[in-house]
């Protein structure tokens, strides 16, 4: 392994490790902000599939990262526009566990809405909605907005990735390079044997 791939391995080590640490720092604080859980009912949402996708490869002197092909709008967000049908967003709100949270949050505004009617008319009792009719809504409910307000990003890959670590490595490049030409010459020049009429090999 050469003196720059040696740099090189020691960076993608290194990026993978805080993309990964970054990614799920982000997610956890969003999960706080809107009281999300997790399976296992924590905020913290511990290897994401995306998380687990980031790798890198070193393929003649040059590093490439790769992630699964969603990253860019996690980090950068997405702008308001409709859904595919297609798009597993029911997948996505089991995996948070959010409707436990969301059947709570219903059902203390119909309460509410109902403690504020002032009619003789006798109350109906409330309950949680079903499961499957929560899900169906919120699906609903994920949907409009990202249609009408996209979705913001968390700015997890941009933010490692964009912290002076890529001038550095440039910069440890540069020296590796050097230091690898000055080795070259110098064994060369120990090939090579000098009399007044130039060199000899």
């Amino acid at each position: 392994m050469t003196r720059v791939e040696t740099i090189l391995q020691a960076f993608g080590k290194k990026a993978v490790k805080d993309l990964r640490k970054s990614l799920s720092d982000k997610l956890q604080a969003r999960a706080s902000k809107y009281k999300s859980k997790y399976p296992g009912g924590s905020s913290n949402p511990g290897e994401s599939a995306l998380g687990a996708s980031i790798k890198f490869t070193i393929i003649d002197s040059k590093i490439n990262f790769s992630l699964n092909d969603y990253w860019e709008a996690v980090d950068g967000g997405r702008k308001a526009a409709g859904v595919s049908q297609d798009a597993k967003i029911d997948k996505w709100i089991k995996s948070r566990n959010l409707i436990p949270g969301f059947q709570n949050k219903n059902l203390a505004d119909r309460l509410e809405k109902q403690s504020q009617n002032k009619t003789n008319k006798e109350k109906k009792v409330l309950t949680k909605m079903k499961f499957s009719e929560a899900l169906k809504a919120m699906d609903f409910l994920v949907r409009r907005k990202l249609k009408n307000k996209g979705y913001q990003g968390n700015q997890f890959y941009s933010s490692v990735m964009e912290d002076g670590r890529q001038e550095k490595l440039i910069v440890a490049i540069r020296k590796a390079i050097k230091k690898e030409i000055e080795i070259a010459v110098n064994v060369n020049l120990k090939t090579k044997t000098y009399d007044e009429g130039g060199i000899q090999e």
